[in-house]
């Protein structure tokens, strides 16, 4: 019997603890702009906490007090404990990055409340388990059901709870189902009335602890991780989607972020004084493409971008790739772009798009890449040499690559380097296998006449001629506009992005301008 409750309680254990795992490196990750070197710190973090816990339950189950009475009862106390240390874990972390606190240095956090939860198995198995001949039998059953328990968080948990419950909703249902656990094995081990009496009194005290206080702890906590000590000054964000594939907020101003990182703002005005996401840059499509009747658009960000180029007259077909579904959800919120979404000219793909490009026979006249800063987890997938080479083969004719290298000079290096011709405009590259045209004539001839919603993008009595918004000029101390040779050779001891070496996610930092 005790062998079959250890087992139980080792997979609902391992479920939670997993679990637990999974919201942490969500905020983690969130706190740190989707820094490559979260995960693998938080997971550090997380397993010393585990081994920690083991190392100090170990010694007490080799202690004299371990052999007294009520060791099931203590089990469930730590079970308790733990439970309320990983509800508290995401609160704490925000607060202190809230208060100037470097991420990294948060990593304790995470440690101290595993400690709790890595307790509890030794504990477990110490109290299930006899010190015979089968004791190793046994203990690989509770292993099993721990590993089991463990899998179902990932996959459950990961999978299917972050589509349906917020993190604040998440933690308080964990924390509830980790304290009912502990205070279950704490009533089963009470021996007098009193006890089971504190027991029932100590399990709803912590529900209404954990629901009482969620949204006071929770309520601004990705505005501190993102802001930090500037969280007052910014507000609350006015929306906040969480999805199992990340999170997206837009905060009042409309500007949208993903996953702690800036994604763009809700803007379709050309105008310099109010271009604030320089959205010019979708514009400039019709400068390099006299045609561009098929495009297809990697990353909806803020959906300014899709805004611009499905009011495009010459575009026909406009395929849209988004891995997460929150960007679409924002975009849907936001007037200046919602229509985009219903326009007869787009197809909204909810892929990952490489993975896309990878299937799919169609070609594009067009391919635009408005990435995510170079040095983010997984940047390197869309900005390597096999990227490059895939999105070429998937051009038409004529076809141009479109991307925004994020300033980062391997990354202009990469493009400039698979493709015989190519053209930097401040930090987009422009590449292709044809020679490329800025045609000016031809881009002022389309703004003078772009409608977007009914409404021309310039305002009345506005030419797009006397604005002269492609001249050249300074761009952060460097020119806007630099050809092909001008960049291999201002590149030439920067490193060629691969698959293999993610360089600019790991040690090519260098930008430019």
């Amino acid at each position: 019997m005790r062998l079959l409750v250890a087992v139980l309680v080792a997979t609902l254990g391992g479920y939670l603890a997993l679990s637990h795992e999974v919201l942490w490196v969500r905020v983690y990750s969130f706190a740190t702009e989707g820094a490559p070197e979260a995960f693998g710190s938080l997971l550090a973090a997380y397993l010393a906490g585990l081994s920690g816990g083991s190392l100090l339950a170990g010694r007490y189950c080799r202690s004299a007090a371990a052999e007294r009475s009520g060791q099931l009862y203590r089990v469930g106390g730590v079970i308790v404990a733990g439970a309320l240390a990983a509800f508290l874990v995401a609160p704490a972390v925000a607060h202190l990055v809230g208060r100037g606190v470097d991420p990294a240095s948060t990593l304790p956090v995470f440690a101290l409340a595993s400690t709790c939860l890595g307790a509890g198995f030794p504990l477990l198995c110490h109290f299930a388990i006899p010190a015979d001949e089968l004791a190793g039998a046994r203990l690989s059953y509770v292993y099993v059901g721990n590993i089991a328990g463990s899998t179902l968080g990932s996959l459950v948990t990961g999978l299917v709870l972050l589509d349906v419950l917020p993190l604040r909703e998440l933690n308080v249902a964990l924390a509830i189902a980790g304290a009912a656990l502990g205070v279950m094995l704490m009533l089963s081990a009470s021996r007098t009335a009193r006890s089971r009496v504190l027991s029932g009194a100590l399990l709803a005290a912590a529900i209404g602890s954990f629901v009482g206080s969620a949204k006071a702890l929770y309520g601004d906590l990705y505005e501190k991780l993102l802001y930090g000590e500037e969280h007052r000054e910014h507000g609350r964000f006015a929306h906040v989607i969480e999805r199992r594939e990340g999170v997206v907020t837009v905060s009042r101003s409309g500007t949208v972020y993903g996953g702690g990182s800036y994604e763009g703002i809700a803007n379709v005005s050309p105008l310099p004084e109010q271009d604030e996401n320089r959205v010019l840059r979708a514009y400039l499509v019709s400068a390099f493409h006299p045609e561009p009747r098929d495009i297809l658009m990697i990353g909806l960000g803020s959906g300014s971008w899709l805004q611009v180029l499905a009011n495009d007259p010459d575009v026909e077909h406009l395929t849209v790739v988004e891995i997460n579904p929150g960007f679409v959800e924002a975009a849907r919120r936001a007037p200046v772009v919602a229509s985009a979404l219903e326009n007869p000219k787009v197809e909204l793909l909810i892929d990952d798009g490489r993975r896309y490009l990878g299937r799919t026979s169609r070609r594009f006249d067009v391919i635009v890449e408005n990435t995510i800063v170079y040095w983010r987890s997984y940047a390197s997938m869309l900005l390597s040499r096999e990227m490059m080479e895939l999105s070429r083969r998937r051009l038409k004719p004529g076809g141009a690559l479109y991307y925004n290298t994020t300033m980062s000079t391997a990354a202009q290096k990469t493009g400039a380097t698979v493709f015989p011709y190519a053209v930097r405009y401040q930090n987009m590259l422009i590449a292709s296998d044809g020679p490329i045209t800025i045609d000016r004539a031809r881009f002022e001839r389309k703004l003078d006449a772009w409608r977007i919603d009914g409404r021309p993008v310039l305002p009345a009595g506005s030419r797009a001629a006397q604005l002269d918004l492609l001249k050249e000029q300074d761009w952060r101390g460097g020119p806007t506009w630099e050809g092909r040779e001008s960049i291999l050779q201002r590149t030439q001891d920067d490193p060629i992005i691969t698959d293999d070496n993610m360089a600019t996610e790991w040690w090519a930092f260098d930008t430019y301008p």
